[in-house]
């Protein structure tokens, strides 16, 4: 049995990095809803435009990417997860703020 090279741990702790970063960013999204859910209810603007750009980056972006890492390119679903949401943080790297 091979021991995994160093440029494949790297990969992987860069990976799993990017993941977790994915993963932030969705959590302080949520808290931001859910503090504007609190102070003004369902039908403020700004509560209905984060919750509808949650469902379309669900839809749009992470189940393609997901669903092209476990069907096409045959990873398992634990990875899978880990490449979508790191994909996230490389396309949200090319918004200019």
């Amino acid at each position: 049995m091979k021991a995994p090279s160093k440029s494949k741990t790297t990969e992987l702790r860069e990976l799993l990095k990017d993941a977790r970063w994915g993963i932030w960013l969705f959590v302080g999204l949520n808290l931001l809803v859910l503090i504007f859910f609190l102070l003004d209810g369902i039908y403020n603007e700004f509560v209905f435009v984060l919750l509808f750009i949650q469902v379309l980056l669900l839809v749009v972006w992470f189940l393609p990417v997901f669903c092209f890492q476990v069907f096409y390119k045959k990873l398992r679903v634990k990875f899978a997860i880990y490449k979508a949401l790191a994909s996230y943080k490389e396309a949200v790297n090319h918004f200019s703020w």
